[in-house]
């Protein structure tokens, strides 16, 4: 040891807390008022508590869809050809029936004359060959072939009655017509597209729900949905459901339909939809935490004459936070939420004063204050 360090004492320098800080915590070490799920030396054990009143309850779910057009086509032709005339214009409301597109025609009508032609001079042979039939001037063999010639004149006259009747596009249904993507005396085969022709009026809701609530899913059903970026809540009503479950999401499809009557709703929006499963007035509630599962069930601990007792539950409804009591617990009753793994059955238990939910505020308040 060196010679000069002999004889002399250094003590520990200890750094001194301030008094404020001292306080608390001695405070937050048990020298203050105890906290819910403490226990005092004599007293009883103070645990956060809810008492069960009836309150109305609303079984929603939230969903997220898409808005579809009650029927969508996109207009094409089934023939190849020059555009004659355009019948619609664009972004317009047709009728059913209304012609959109007119295909000339010119070569198919020259065919159905030539074809008519055929026809006749096939009537004419089967009429005489028909007469010599009946005084045996013919063989019964010679007849049916003039008539076999006769009905094949009149199919191919047919078939081109029917590719002149589709150089005409008429609307199936009555709805918006949409962009034309052709110009007169232009050319389209039936791999062009024409346009599109969407009836908006009523307009499906499509979403889908989780696997659990299909059960609880009817045709029937009124939902509210409200649009991206828009506050106002639309009304519709479910007509049908998908009978099988989507093997990758688990969920089940749905789809409603709404009116649409001054047609401001479009098909391909994006919307939010709740629907409501059930209603009920006066359920009982409890927080999901309170909720005891245990071999034989589910139970819940209340507070009666001061004791902790325990009470067997069946639960309904179940919402992000909190679950129905159907059975077990009548109104009124004082359910424990905190301390459930300390308690036990007939233990003294005292409800805690509602600040105690939080038990660093009045010690981050007393801070505060110096």
């Amino acid at each position: 040891m060196n010679p000069s360090m002999q004889g002399r004492i250094h003590p520990l320098k200890t750094p001194m807390l301030p008094a404020t800080a001292l306080v608390l915590l001695l405070a937050a070490c048990g020298g203050g008022k105890e906290q819910a799920g403490g226990r005092g030396p004599n007293g009883p054990m103070q645990v956060l508590v809810k008492v069960v009143r009836p309150e109305p309850l609303n079984n929603t779910i939230q969903a997220t869809g898409s808005l579809m057009a009650n029927e969508a086509v996109e207009v094409r032709s089934e023939v190849a050809g020059r555009v004659e005339s355009i019948g619609f214009q664009e972004g317009s409301n047709v009728a059913k029936g209304q012609e959109l597109v007119r295909i000339n025609d010119d070569d198919l009508q020259a065919q159905l004359r030539k074809a008519g032609l055929a026809v006749q001079l096939a009537q004419d042979d089967e009429a005489r060959k028909k007469q010599l039939l009946a005084v045996n001037g013919i063989s019964q063999q010679d007849y049916d072939d003039a008539r076999i010639v006769l009905q094949s004149a009149e199919a191919d006259r047919d078939n081109l009655q029917a590719l002149i009747a589709k150089t005409v596009i008429r609307a199936p249904f009555s709805g918006k017509i949409g962009l034309r993507q052709v110009s007169l005396g232009g050319y389209v085969s039936p791999n062009t597209l024409i346009t599109d022709l969407q009836q908006v009026t009523p307009i499906k809701v499509d979403f889908t729900v989780p696997e659990r609530f299909g059960r609880d899913m009817k045709a029937g059903q009124q939902i509210t949905f409200t649009l991206e970026g828009d506050t106002t809540r639309h009304q519709g009503e479910v007509y049908a459901i998908d009978p099988g479950v989507d093997p990758a999401s688990r969920t089940i499809g749905v789809r409603a339909r709404n009116s649409n009557a001054n047609g401001a709703l479009r098909p391909g929006s994006f919307v939010r939809v709740n629907v409501e499963l059930a209603h009920v007035a006066d359920a009982l509630m409890i927080p999901t935490e309170a909720l005891i599962p245990d071999i034989q069930g589910q139970k819940v601990m209340l507070i009666k004459g001061g004791k902790a007792v325990s009470a067997r539950v069946h639960t309904g409804i179940r919402t992000n936070t909190d679950v129905q009591l159907v059975e077990g617990v009548q109104p009124g009753d004082t359910v424990i939420t905190t301390g459930l793994l300390q308690l036990r059955e007939g233990m003294a238990v005292q409800a805690a004063p509602p600040e105690a939910a939080n038990p660093f505020t009045a010690m981050d308040s007393a801070a505060l204050e110096q």
